[in-house]
């Protein structure tokens, strides 16, 4: 067994030309089984059927495998896996001849995913196997082809000294380079030929050395005999070697020139065959230069290693910075990134990547970041950003200050790197900023044209440079040493330039020097000078608390009211004009789904203009005559033709609850009537929906046909698919909009409205009901089905059907258990030592689940472990996935995420209180810590029954609530108590109150004081 090899070429002399071997058997005797085979859009013989299009897809589980049985036995080189984006970044290709006992040929612990290809020394086979390693793959697997590699067709390979047939070069079995010479002039160079019987569309080889080796070169054999270069790496530097073309070939032969070291021949120890995609782009140039001289000095991102970040902007902002855990800034979306690094007075240079690191926030919650670290003993660094509006413009500025906290004087330099590359790194869909053209004035730094930055005052030096044919220009080597190129100007055809701004510090003990730079998001200039830092902060920071500080909360722990004024914050500087979006950098359009949760949270939080604004634009653009809902308009308020545009079918719902929202929170009914003929045609565009699903013969090819009939038509609403399915999801939404279109039409005094409605949600809602019990009976289920095509199980979106949508009556309660008692056990073991997984903070919506199902103890302990994988955790920040790896270079899809800010939100105050059509709920997930101490208060929050004010207290066995004024006369309440268990006593304004339960007690109306004792 060979391990520690990813994409591992054994081009071996095992393989050599002149041995005959019988081919594989032919494609169509082919058979694909695999650990998960639920999905048939996802099943196993769509990774063998030659089609790069289709894919297997594992469960969402750890130790996944797909299997193929060729039909009979055959020699077996090796195998091409085409990933999709599920990749395993550990595992193993185990053979058979019957199925039943396996040999291990191949390992591996790091797979980059996209095209691998594994070859190895034969081994006679009918069965192949992928095995991802145990909790490895984080969310399970997913191919689009696995394809087992005749030794016929193995690449064969000339050059290696020994004799031995290793087919996987690990570490340990490093093989000299021989061969004669490849020229007269470099007697130590040595040559190595790889043959290709069959084609491998590649993008080159990644050679790694064991031991020292000079300038290497890859070529290929052309169609007319000669060879011709595709990529080089010359000099010593680096123990690999990244030989990549900029475009994919399928090469008939390549040839490795390696020059040996004081007349020793170089050796290998691994030789990979990169896969078509891992082409050299400008990212990969930048990345190759990091990995060598002074690479502690470069992001960290560029080292494969994940990096965390918060926005930075003014509410609705044409653009937005982010700011990352480090101190570096990426002005608006795909600038270049500009880093501070430190070098001392005997030229050691450093970075915040290889320090302890401090995040905060102003006042803990105001978009206001700041990092501070330890540059060297008795000197701190602390960064800190901001947002102001200058005549329309945001503008955000950066204060590096430096503090001597020793007892001796201090000299170095600080310097701001301008640096071709996003904050977002290639697994998130960013990379490259381009640098054409850079320009260095007295403290301004233009891009391409365009002013990105202007410093506060002149650095003592600037230069720029460009990258150079193998990044020996690269201005980091130049901020190490501690001079900069002399020239201010530069072009770069590749887009690779740099520059640095430099400035000589000198500290005596307990002096500070502050670096501030101000970034202009529109490009137009600004005056910002460094004595005005602090007052321009203490500007923005009323701002902010005038928006939000009042937010009328109060917990015993703060922590908790100050991640969710962040989420308010973030809310408001994602949005762009009226567009709400969920995210500062992946997201330029806006979707009903966030923007509906958002304008929710925003109601309640003294936003009510912001969300009316949002709804009033969102109407005027998405809702169609015949009543669809598009889910996505663009920024400008086109719709989105993407896909999924026309075939996503809960926005309805979400579109008529929205409007809804705002009339219970602000207003009144009467105060969207004009939106009426709109919701009305929603209505009516769900009863199509629904109606598509009750035509005779619907489906009656599938077993159990009834499942389908008279629930939604299938659609992708949900992201958990692909492909139109009948998921229970948007159902949940219809029945939520059917309810809130009901509520709308009784205010507006339309009786015949009102009785359609009525009507449609009852018959809605007695088919999902039928529906859900028939797939369940279909599949032997006894858990609860997120849809009905396959019975999947999906806990976070049956959640919504509980909260907010309200129909946990027609879910059958022993399944809704069993479902989340066992989602229950999943979490829980996210928390053993050692526990590899990824999840979305879209879970946030299960705490209210378990709140619904009366165990406020558990709906309490998710959400402390929610709040606790924020990212970083002193900016409160939320990211769409969350992989229990913290550097893990893994898709996080977007932060700070707000939507999933909302479910947080949306917890909070569902914990507090819950507007139930037969009354307000008080406490119903509050737990014994939030009314421990000074316990909770509650000041004017917006509800459907009127404004809450109410603080809870327990002392001793003593349970205190209050209420103060705003709640409407002739509501009934209803008061939970956090222990659950029952009271001996409860006085209701001074009178005794007999009936009342272990859970809670009802009342008819608003009180002033309650009083429980235990």
């Amino acid at each position: 067994m060979r391990k520690n090899v990813s994409l591992a070429t054994g081009l071996c002399a095992l393989f050599l030309a002149g041995i005959a071997h019988a081919a594989l058997p032919p494609r169509a005797q082919w058979h694909a089984t695999a650990s998960s085979d639920a999905v048939p859009a996802l099943a196993p013989a769509n990774a063998i059927d030659g089609d790069e299009t289709t894919r297997w897809g594992g469960s969402f589980s750890a130790d996944n495998w797909l299997q193929v049985d060729m039909g009979k036995a055959a020699a077996v080189g090796g195998v091409r896996i085409h990933w999709d984006s599920g990749f395993a970044q550990s595992y193993s290709i185990q053979t058979s001849l019957d199925g039943k006992a396996w040999k291990q040929a191949y390992a591996t612990t790091d797979s980059k995913g996209g095209t691998d290809y594994i070859f190895f020394p034969q081994v006679e086979a009918r069965y192949l196997r992928l095995a991802s390693a145990p909790r490895t793959a984080d969310w399970g697997v997913s191919v689009f082809e696995f394809e087992p590699v005749s030794v016929e067709d193995s690449p064969r390979i000339q050059g290696l000294a020994g004799k031995e047939p290793a087919g996987i070069w690990a570490p340990s079995a490093a093989r000299a380079i021989e061969g004669k010479a490849a020229d007269a002039s470099a007697k130590t160079s040595r040559s190595l030929v790889i043959q290709f019987p069959r084609a491998f569309p590649t993008a080159g080889v990644e050679a790694t050395w064991a031991g020292p080796r000079g300038d290497a070169r890859l070529e290929q054999l052309d169609a007319s005999g000669h060879w011709i270069a595709v990529s080089d790496d010359p000099g010593p530097q680096g123990e690999t070697s990244y030989l990549a073309a900029s475009e994919a070939f399928s090469p008939k032969s390549l040839r490795l020139l390696v020059q040996g070291v004081d007349g020793k021949a170089p050796a290998i120890s691994r030789l990979s065959l990169l896969g078509p995609a891992r082409l050299m782009t400008p990212m990969k140039r930048y990345e190759v230069v990091a990995s060598r001289a002074n690479a502690q000095l470069f992001p960290s991102s560029l080292h494969q290693m994940q990096v965390y970040w918060t926005v930075v902007g003014i509410p609705a902002g044409p653009q937005k910075s982010i700011f990352d855990e480090y101190g570096n800034i990426e002005a608006a979306r795909g600038m270049p990134l500009v880093q501070p690094v430190w070098r001392d007075a005997s030229g050691h240079a450093v970075s915040a990547a290889q320090a302890t690191l401090k995040q905060t926030l102003r006042d803990q919650w105001m978009p206001m970041p700041a990092v501070e670290w330890t540059v060297q003993p008795g000197l701190s660094l602390r960064s800190e950003a901001f947002t102001r509006d200058v005549d329309g413009q945001p503008v955000t500025e950066v204060r590096h200050r430096l503090l001597n906290t020793g007892s001796t004087p201090i000299d170095g330099s600080l310097s701001l790197i301008v640096r071709p590359m996003q904050m977002n790194p290639p697994w998130q869909n960013g990379g490259v900023s381009a640098i054409h053209d850079l320009a260095i004035g007295e403290g301004t730094v233009n891009v391409n044209g365009k002013l990105l930055m202007q410093a506060s005052t002149a650095p003592t030096q600037a230069g720029v440079s460009a990258f150079g044919a193998h990044g020996e220009g690269e201005i980091t080597a130049a901020v190490a040493a501690g001079k900069l190129p002399d020239g201010n100007v530069v072009h770069d055809d590749s887009g690779l330039a740099s520059g640095a701004l430099s400035y000589t510090v000198h500290l005596a003990p307990g002096e500070h020097r502050d670096v501030v730079a101000a970034f202009p998001l529109l490009g137009r200039s600004v005056v910002s000078p460094a004595d005005g830092f602090d007052a321009r902060a203490d500007a923005v920071a009323a701002d902010w608390h005038h928006r939000l500080g009042n937010v009328g909360i109060r917990l015993p722990d703060e922590s908790l009211v100050d991640v969710l004024r962040s989420q308010a914050a973030y809310m408001l500087i994602n949005q762009t004009g009226h567009a709400m979006q969920a995210g500062p950098r992946n997201y330029d359009r806006s979707f009903i789904r966030d923007g509906a949760a958002t304008s929710s949270i925003l109601l309640r939080m003294g936003q009510a203009r912001v969300a009316r604004d949002y709804l009033t634009w969102y109407a005027s653009h998405a809702v169609h005559e015949n009543g669809l809902v598009s889910p996505i308009l663009n920024q400008d308020g086109s719709v989105n033709r993407g896909f999924g545009s026309d075939i996503e079918y809960d926005s309805q719902g979400e579109f008529i609850t929205l409007v809804a929202d705002v009339a219970r929170l602000d207003g009144g009914a009467g105060s969207v009537r004009e939106l009426k003929p709109k919701v009305e045609a929603a209505l009516k565009f769900l009863q199509v929906l629904r109606e598509r699903t009750m035509v005779p013969g619907y489906l009656a090819n599938q077993p159990a046909p009834g499942r389908f009939q008279g629930i939604i038509a299938p659609s992708i609403s949900h992201e958990g698919y692909s492909s139109p399915t009948h998921s229970y999801w948007d159902d949940y939404w219809a029945l939520k909009g059917w309810h809130d279109g009901l509520w709308l039409a009784e205010r507006w005094g339309d009786t015949a409205l009102a009785e359609y409605a009525r009507k449609q949600y009852q018959a809605l809602r007695e088919s999902v009901a039928a529906s859900i019990r028939s797939t369940m009976a279909w599949k032997g289920s006894d858990s609860m089905p997120s849809d009905a095509d396959l019975g999947g199980n999906d806990p976070t979106s049956v959640s919504i059907g509980l909260d907010p949508a309200g129909q946990q009556d027609i879910m059958p309660p022993e399944a809704l258990k069993n479902t989340f008692d066992r989602y229950l056990v999943d979490v829980r073991a996210r928390r053993a030592p050692g526990s590899l997984y990824a999840y979305t903070p879209y879970e946030i919506r299960n705490v209210l689940t378990y709140v619904r199902l009366d165990r406020p103890d558990v709906a309490n302990e998710l959400l402390e472990d929610f709040v606790h994988d924020r990212r970083p955790l002193g900016w409160n920040v939320f990211a769409e996935v969350v992989h229990s790896r913290l550097r893990h270079p893994g898709y996080l899809g977007d932060m700070p995420h707000t939507w999933i800010g909302s479910e947080y939100a949306r917890a909070i105050f569902g914990m507090l209180m819950r507007e139930a059509d037969d009354g307000l709920y008080l406490l119903p997930g509050v737990g014994a810590s939030w009314v421990a101490g000074e316990g909770l208060s509650v000041d004017k929050l917006p509800t459907e029954y009127g404004s809450l004010t109410m603080t809870a207290r327990q002392q001793g066995a003593a349970l205190t609530v209050t209420l103060g004024d705003g709640i409407r006369k002739g509501s009934h309440l209803r008061v939970f108590w956090p222990a659950r268990s029952k009271p001996a006593k409860v006085v209701v304004d001074g009178k005794s109150v007999t009936d009342y339960t272990a859970d809670s007690v009802r009342l008819e109306k608003p009180f002033k004081v309650l009083k429980a004792e235990w």
